[in-house]
Order: structure tokens, then C-alpha cells, then sequence
């Protein structure tokens, strides 16, 4: 498939979340978006209690929020399957959740960072080293592992991608530019996913990065950060087209508002696909209540029973 056949433009929810159409979209069924939202739900309750562990360690390092980010990730990373690898722009463990890692081994796990005991190494190896490249702090070094890692995918003829989030303020403009066009160069089997801005922006902004990104020959897509289905279907689309052997894409999650006119109910994904599944009568007000109950128990008995 040529790029420009399969760019689109998905900010502000074009193919995501709108009210107007009642039917079930087979591409996106109903148990499908109740399994992104049950999913991005459970990273931030986990997130949250996380957070809470810090504040009783003063002083000691900590693991990255990934609050705002559940959308981008969730939904980019939910259809990956077994060999598939991802590499993130951060510590975190919720992650780890999305992708079966025992609730109790991702606590030793936080503990032993909290802590600066030797085996955080070991319990990330056991935990996510099947399913995460190990995390490097210099985003050189980190995006040459990944790039790594998928010209070996392909060298091998496997079917496996990698998914390397990215952000955009960690990144040069020379960076973008030699990434992008070593990825598109080798074909490689990796789709890059720009999470929403943190820190001070450098001059890539939306529309030149995508550019570049065609500029290049690979789809560079826009998709608003809080479009938890928009973000699906991209996702979907590109990581077919990726495992098929047709190359690399680049998903750039925006904010498509500046920092004065944030609006909680649009801004928050979470927020945001709750008030799409109800709008749909996809789910209940009562289901989506219960939704955190079974992640909340399953904390507060571990939590316990490590006391």
C-alpha cells in the first residue's frame, strides 16, 4: 500500500468517537472497546497506586506516570502479539499489566526501584524482558536498540514489529530526520508512536513532523491523544501493514488544543471514552462504576498479604 493511500487525518476524533452512528462497527466491536476502556482504566489505577508508594519513600527514584497517556498506549499496543516487542519512552510498570505480567511481581518490582535494590535488574528480566526492550535513558542509544531490534525481525523473516514510544521533546530535529529515514530506508518492521508533549517542545510540531515523516516515504498519522478508537483503528491498520512486510509508520498523538483551552472532558481519555460508551450504550453507568472494583481488591489483598 502506498503511504498516501494510507494517510489519514484523525485529529479531533474523525473515525473515533462520534455520537451519530448506533450500529456495531465490526472493526472496532462493542467487546472490543470495553476491553480498551476496562484496560486503560486498570493502567491508571495501577499508576495511581504506584504514586501513592512513592510519596511514603521520600527522596528515593521513582517510576514515570503514564496519566494522559492510557489512550496512545492502550490502543496501540492491545493487538501486539506474542514476539512483538515494544520500547517505551519511560519506567513505568503499568505496561507490564496490559501485558499479563503477575500483579504481584510488578509491586516487587516497583519496590525494588523505590528501594535501589540489585534485583530491580532481575525482576524487570522476569517480568517484562519478554515483551519490552530493556530501558535506556540516552534516546539515542535506546532508539538504536530498537531499530536493532527490528532490521533483526526482518533479517530473520519473522512476523514480529516493534512499537517504540517516543517523546517529542526528548528529540532533534536531526534525530527525527536520520530515525525516520534509516526506518523507511530498511523497511523496517517498527511503528513509531510520539506520545503527547512533556517538557520544553523542541521545533517539531505536528504538521512538520508528519511531513517528515512522508517526506520520507512512510504514513505519518495525527491522531488525537484522547480518541482511545481513533487511535485503535490507526493502530490496526498500521500494524498490518507493518507485520505484511510494507514498513514503518509513524502515529503522532496530539493535544489539538493549546494549554488555555484544556477541557477535562475532552482531554482525559478516560473521561473521554466513558462518555463515548455510555453516549453509544455500549456499556451502563453501573458497569463502568465496577469497572476499577477488581484491580482495587486485587491491590488492597497484595498489598496485605506483603505487610
Amino acid at each position: 500500500m502506498e503511504p498516501s493511500m494510507f494517510v489519514e487525518t484523525l485529529v479531533g476524533g474523525g473515525c473515533g468517537l462520534s455520537k451519530t452512528v448506533q450500529h456495531e462497527n465490526p472493526l472496532v466491536p462493542h467487546k472490543k472497546l470495553r476491553q480498551i476502556y476496562t484496560a486503560m482504566v486498570e493502567a491508571r489505577v495501577l499508576d495511581e497506586h504506584i504514586e501513592g508508594l512513592e510519596r511514603k519513600i521520600k527522596g528515593r527514584r521513582k517510576l514515570d506516570s503514564i496519566r494522559g497517556q492510557e489512550a496512545c498506549r492502550i490502543s496501540t499496543a492491545i493487538e501486539l502479539k506474542s514476539g512483538d516487542l515494544i520500547s517505551d519512552a519511560e519506567v513505568n510498570v503499568s505496561m507490564g499489566l496490559l501485558f499479563d505480567a503477575p500483579l504481584d511481581s510488578l509491586l516487587r518490582y516497583a519496590a525494588s526501584v523505590f528501594t535501589t535494590k540489585k534485583d530491580a535488574i532481575l525482576f524487570h528480566e522476569q517480568i517484562v524482558a519478554k515483551r519490552q526492550l530493556p530501558w535506556v535513558e540516552d534516546v539515542n542509544e535506546r532508539l538504536k536498540l530498537a531499530l536493532g531490534a527490528a532490521l533483526g525481525f526482518k533479517i530473520s523473516s519473522k512476523r514480529n514489529i516493534i512499537v517504540a514510544y517516543l517523546h517529542p521533546a526528548e528529540m532533534t530535529k536531526e534525530l527525527w530526520q536520520q530515525v525516520l529515514k534509516l526506518a523507511a530506508t530498511l523497511n523496517l518492521p517498527v511503528i513509531l508512536v510520539v506520545l503527547p508533549g512533556r517538557g520544553p517542545k523542541k521545533k517539531t510540531g505536528v504538521i512538520d513532523l508528519c511531513a517528515r515523516a512522508r517526506s520520507v516515504g512512510l504514513p505519518g498519522i495525527p491522531v488525537d491523544a484522547s480518541d482511545a478508537v481513533a487511535l485503535y483503528r490507526v493502530a490496526q491498520e498500521s500494524i498490518g501493514r507493518t507485520r505484511a512486510g510494507d514498513g514503518p509508520v509513524l502515529i503522532e498523538c496530539i493535544v489539538p488544543r493549546s494549554p488555555g483551552q484544556r477541557n477535562d472532558e475532552t482531554d482525559d481519555p478516560i473521561i473521554h471514552m466513558k462518555n463515548f460508551l455510555i453516549g453509544r450504550e455500549i456499556c451502563t453507568e453501573a458497569w463502568i462504576h465496577q469497572t476499577a472494583r477488581p484491580l482495587r481488591s486485587r491491590l488492597a489483598v497484595t498489598g496485605s498479604d506483603r505487610n
